[in-house]
């Protein structure tokens, strides 16, 4: 795994036979907001999302992570607590570093800082720019970035189940009404098909075009 770890993270150490392995299946919670952070997770494979917890009791999407990507950094950083629930979307397998380890060894290591460094920055990028999103973009917007996002590992042969549109709208900060309008606008402009319980996306170029590059990543 160590060898696996090089190929997605641009640091190598003889103290990484220090690490664990660590794996969560489908829908597994990772880490949870308001716990505290036990040591920092690379992931190696599968993909996650990040989601805030909000006053209603539902969360949003912060954004879908697949390797590179890094837990546990900002809370290490910051001595709180987790700052947001992070929920396996299939199975994942995280090469982890104890809180332990990282202050007794990792912590003094230049290269290992620097590597940190760089993921936060990334998520302050990203977090930026889809914390605009949230607030500013139209449904349309939202809900066609997270069909994009999710294009690869949720929706099976171009179809996806209705069953699913309060979850999803509940993820990306809107309500079903409002998606069912856009899904009615989308019907009528022939870019979807509505059959029972599923969504068949028929023009998928279309889908692209409305998210202006909005991703969830």
């Amino acid at each position: 795994m160590i060898k696996l770890f090089s190929t997605f993270y641009t640091y190598f150490s003889e103290n990484l036979q220090q690490a664990e392995i660590r794996t969560f299946e489908k829908e597994e919670p990772i880490l949870l907001a308001g716990e505290e952070i036990d040591g920092l997770y690379f992931l190696l494979e599968g993909s996650y999302n990040v989601l805030s917890p909000e006053i209603n009791g539902k969360e949003l999407l912060l954004r879908k992570c697949t390797p590179p990507a890094i837990l546990g950094d900002i809370e290490l950083f910051q001595h709180c607590l987790i700052q947001s629930n992070c929920i396996a979307k299939e199975r994942c397998t995280f090469l982890f570093i104890t809180q332990q380890a990282y202050e007794q060894t990792f912590k003094f290591d230049a290269d290992f800082t620097q590597l940190l460094l760089e993921e936060l920055t990334f998520k302050l990028k990203t977090c930026t720019t889809l914390s605009r999103v949230n607030a500013l973009s139209a449904v349309a917007v939202k809900f066609a970035a997270y069909l994009c996002t999710i294009e690869s590992s949720d929706i099976a042969n171009d179809y996806l189940k209705v069953q699913n549109l309060q979850e999803i709208a509940a993820l990306i900060g809107t309500t079903s009404r409002h998606m069912n309008r856009v899904l009615q606008k989308w019907a009528e402009q022939q870019i979807i098909e509505r059959h029972d319980d599923t969504i068949h996306i028929t023009d998928w170029q279309a889908i692209q075009a409305i998210s202006e590059d909005i991703r969830f990543v």
